[in-house]
């Protein structure tokens, strides 16, 4: 029990990589997670009061991998002041030996790699630099109580109750959010897409734009949190450590038995601070929210695994399931028939509530279970239920609505076994027997009806013997003067026994999506055995922060080889090849969408019915359809089997999106009358639906692939790596769906794939380097080095060497960077913006290499054979001259062999290897008219 305090709980710390900075016995401290080895970088203050003026929270300059600057805010009566430590990454054993510099301010915060921000005592942002001098002055948009950091020249204001997202460059507010009881804490995701904002009792997390994704209350204080790699909130109050998805979901972890304070959570490990300041690091148990998260993702392969490891189990997941609309995937963790049952039936997996119901086999169960095959047009099911439960009023009435005459007959005899006289009665009425209708009166002593019955109906051979047993009724009297008949109408298409009354059903593209995630797994671990594991954990929780790409020239490279051959290039008959016989081709497609109207031909042909005329859907995919034209038509499985013969598709998870954004583009609806279904449309290219020449619209095309190249081109420009690295790999997804209209479009799409792999490869470079620790210099210039050897455009490739140099020069490999310095001057860069200024500076480095003339660090880079280099996209290592290969079927991605049979680390769609067709984008023996 704490009676009082002497210091403050709480520490001072902050995590930067593997590495924990914190304030430990009036030391600043830097703690190696990886070795669990301390570093004291320097004394603090001595404050006076430790309650009331001692360091309140540290910031580490995330911006700089150079060095490592650290802020350290102490709260004191007159406002606050602050200590800047600079001292480089590799500090040993200096603790007083390292200069500190000081400063006053209401709050402190880091800006940029040499930058930081502060808030002076009148409310106004102040800018200094390194040597703590002041830069300039900002007037913020609002009264500040806070400032915290957010990234490359930008911070979170706080005021009172409200959290700004401020760009200093532009001095505009990019986002607003309102966290109840006021902000105390922001702790920003490793790739600082997310941000949790913590007050006393409330935690808000939001995006990168400060959006609000989800906000959560705790009866109990909030003590500290951190984001792991899969982008899960954890976050400790005084008694449990919790768990918030960015969705809603959250729960408990595990309790407590004393506050921990949490630093960072990585690889199923919390690690954390005790109230005695020492670190500590326990196993996580992340199953349950994991388990969340691949359910949110639709990453049904990692679920599958969940349960067949059983590692989860209980009523709270079944109801969580049940709750999040997947009873499907409950059906997999519950035995017991009943409870089977139920989830079966809110499914709608009618086998498998038949087979529970057969264990229980209760009335209630069977009853329930017709309700729902009838709902579904089971009839089938419906039969079997009503026939257990001798339910004989509700079958004659199946047998009547579904034209089973010969059936409903049956049940007349039965009810009349059963000695049923209402149930004779209704039989007879839905059948339109008059006779046995006048029978069931008479015997059950309704003379003067059954008579009058007969009578009406013309039954005289009935009605005669009828009218002589009713003495004193004068029948032709009360007979109507002009009667009708009155029947059930007869159904003109009889239900026989033989033939399936149940209705179609439709399967929805989600689940073609699933089957197609399970049918990939299943085949990729038959062909590839050994090679294949490891799939599912590489791309289960991928970090999809970027793709590379850039702009890209369309350069022509194809010539017109039939013009040039001529008639003297046309094999003679000695070459042979003429005598194959191929067979019967079939080339109607076995898709949805083809099925034809096979079903009308037979009236049609018999000439009493008008046939149904061909969907457009038919028409488009009749001939040589393309993988756009199987999308616009609906038909995605047939799609994905394309994509899986021409591409070697493995991974159909990406294709989701495009496929349904490539479809809802291609129709229009139209409301109709009300309480009728609104009227569909396609959208047409070329031709018209009455000519039957009609050519649906494609949502992705040449045009339109080039502006996303463009868009892509920018971020590389702007230095914004991971937003490129998305956009390109988003190009690379999207080509499939495009389809070229002549030869320039085709050289095009094909020249698209080549630029997108090498941005992608040269993107993933990059944002795999700036990860990092600081510790790995040497692998940090090898990347660099590797960049260079991506084929960019002339401007990109100039900001890559010049950034090879500069990174190679830092490390002390004047070698390897004299090697660049000579590349900016040698090479061939006129015309490219900053090219005098890049050329000065290689001029100045290439002079201090030549004079020292030595590489601190061994690196597997030859500077004199980089137009040879080629690169493994996977292992991001260089392939020797000679050694095996592998490639992607559809992007061309080079890896080593070992890699072969694994998902493209690049397009992130085909199995790398694997033998194809090849991509097809215009068909061989029809036009396309955009």
């Amino acid at each position: 029990m704490v009676v009082f305090k002497l210091d403050r709980e709480r520490p001072a710390c902050h995590v930067h990589g593997h590495h924990l900075y914190y304030i430990k016995d009036r030391y600043l401290t830097r703690y190696d997670l990886t070795s669990d080895t301390s570093t004291s970088l320097t004394s603090a203050r001595r404050p006076p009061n430790p309650m009331a003026s001692g360091p309140r929270y540290l910031y580490v300059n995330t911006l700089n991998p150079t060095e490592v600057n650290l802020l350290v805010y102490y709260q004191d009566t007159e406002g606050g002041s602050y200590d800047l430590v600079t001292c480089p990454v590799d500090t040993v054993g200096r603790a007083d030996a390292i200069p500190t510099k000081t400063g006053s301010a209401s709050s402190v915060a880091f800006i940029a790699r040499n930058r930081f921000a502060t808030l002076d005592k009148s409310g106004w942002i102040e800018i200094l630099n390194l040597s703590n001098e002041l830069s300039k002055r900002i007037e913020p948009p609002c009264t500040v109580d806070r400032i915290f950091p957010a990234g490359n020249n930008r911070l979170l204001l706080k005021s009172e109750e409200k959290v700004l997202l401020y760009d200093l460059t532009t001095r505009k507010t990019l986002g607003e959010v309102t966290c109840a009881s006021g902000v105390r804490y922001i702790i920003w995701s490793p790739s600082m897409s997310h941000v949790a904002l913590l007050s006393k009792h409330n935690i808000l997390l939001a995006d990168s734009k400060l959006e609000n994704l989800y906000s959560l209350h705790e009866n109990i204080r909030i003590k500290s949190g951190a984001w792991d790699e899969h982008g899960v909130f954890v976050y400790s109050t005084l008694s449990h450590v919790k768990y918030c998805l960015t969705n809603g979901d959250h729960g408990i972890i595990h309790s407590l038995n004393d506050p921990i304070y949490i630093i960072k959570v990585a690889k199923q490990h919390l690690y954390f601070l005790t109230r005695e300041h020492t670190v500590q690091k326990q196993k996580l148990n992340c199953t349950e929210y994991l388990f969340k998260l691949a359910l949110h993702h639709k990453q049904f392969n990692q679920v599958a695994s969940f349960i067949k490891t059983g590692r989860l189990c209980g009523n709270a997941v079944i109801g969580y399931l049940k709750r999040k609309g997947h009873p499907e995937v409950a059906l997999q963790f519950v035995e017991d028939p009943r409870t089977r049952f139920n989830l079966a039936l809110e499914f709608g997996h009618i086998e498998e509530a038949m087979a529970s119901a057969q264990i229980i086999d209760e009335k209630a169960c069977w009853t329930r279970l017709g309700v729902e095959a009838l709902r579904q047009g089971n009839h089938q099911i419906v039969e079997m239920v009503y026939q257990r439960t001798k339910n004989f009023e509700r079958l004659s009435f199946l047998y009547l609505i579904t034209g089973n005459i010969a059936k409903l007959r049956k049940m007349l005899k039965i009810a009349e076994m059963r000695g049923d006289v209402m149930s004779r009665f209704h039989n007879a009425l839905m059948l339109g027997d008059v006779a046995e209708r006048v029978k069931i009166l008479a015997e059950v002593g309704q003379t003067p009806l059954a008579a009058l019955t007969a009578k009406t109906h013309g039954l005289t051979e009935y009605s005669q013997a009828l009218e002589e047993a009713v003495q004193g009724v004068d029948f032709d009297s009360i007979m109507p003067a002009s009667p009708k008949l009155l029947i059930p109408p007869f159904p003109l298409i009889r239900q026989t026994d033989s033939e399936a009354t149940n209705w179609p059903l439709l399967s929805s593209a989600k689940h073609i999506f699933e089957n197609a995630l399970t049918t990939a797994a299943n085949v990729t671990d038959q062909q590839n055995g050994p090679q294949a594991e490891g799939i599912e954990e590489e791309m289960a929780f991928e970090d999809a922060t970027g793709v590379p790409a850039g702009e890209g020239g369309w350069a022509d490279e194809m010539g017109d080889f039939d013009a040039a051959l001529g008639d003297a290039a046309a094999p003679g008959g000695g070459w042979g090849g003429d005598d194959l016989d191929f067979g019967t081709i079939e080339t109607t497609p076995t898709g949805a969408a083809a099925a034809a109207p096979a079903a009308a031909a037979p009236a049609a042909a018999a000439g009493r019915f008008v046939s149904r005329g061909e969907r457009p859907q038919q028409r488009w995919v009749r001939e040589q359809p393309m993988v756009p034209d199987l999308v616009a038509a609906g038909d995605f499985e047939a799609a994905l089997e394309m994509l899986r013969k021409r591409i070697g598709l493995i991974n159909a998870d990406p294709l989701q999106p495009l496929f349904l954004q490539a479809y809802q583009a291609t129709w229009c609806y139209l409301p109709g009358l009300p309480h009728t279904p609104s009227m569909a449309f396609p959208l047409l290219a070329s031709g018209t639906l009455k000519e039957k020449n009609d050519v649906p619209v494609h949502l992705f095309t040449p045009p339109g692939l080039l502006e996303m190249l463009r868009d892509a081109n920018k971020l590389t420009t702007q230095g914004k790596f991971g937003e490129a690295l998305q956009a390109f790999r988003g190009v690379l997804q999207t080509i499939p769906l495009v389809t070229a209209t002549n030869d320039e479009e085709e050289a095009q799409l094909n020249e698209s794939i080549e630029i997108c792999r090498e941005y992608v490869k040269a993107m993933k470079i990059e944002v795999t380097r700036k990860d990092l620790p600081q510790n790995q210099a040497a692998r940090s210039v090898e990347l660099a080095s590797y960049l260079t050897t991506c084929k960019m455009q002339p401007a990109h490739l100039l900001l890559a060497v010049r950034m090879a140099m500069t990174t190679a020069f830092r490390a002390q490999n004047f070698i390897t960077a004299a090697s660049f310095a000579k590349r900016i001057i040698q090479g061939n860069m006129a015309g490219q913006r900053s090219v005098r200024e890049a050329v000065e500076q290689a001029s100045k480095c290439l002079a201090v290499c030549e004079q020292k003339a030595s590489d601190a660090h061994n690196i597997n880079y030859d500077p004199n054979e980089w137009e040879n280099t080629t690169i493994c996209a996977e292992s991001l290592t260089v392939i020797p001259s000679g050694a095996g290969t592998a490639r992607c079927p559809y992007c061309g991605t080079v890896v080593k062999a070992e890699f072969a049979g694994k998902l493209c680390p690049s397009c992130q769609l085909c199995r790398i290897g694997a033998k194809t067709l090849g991509m097809q984008f215009r068909p061989l023996l029809r036009k396309y008219v955009r």
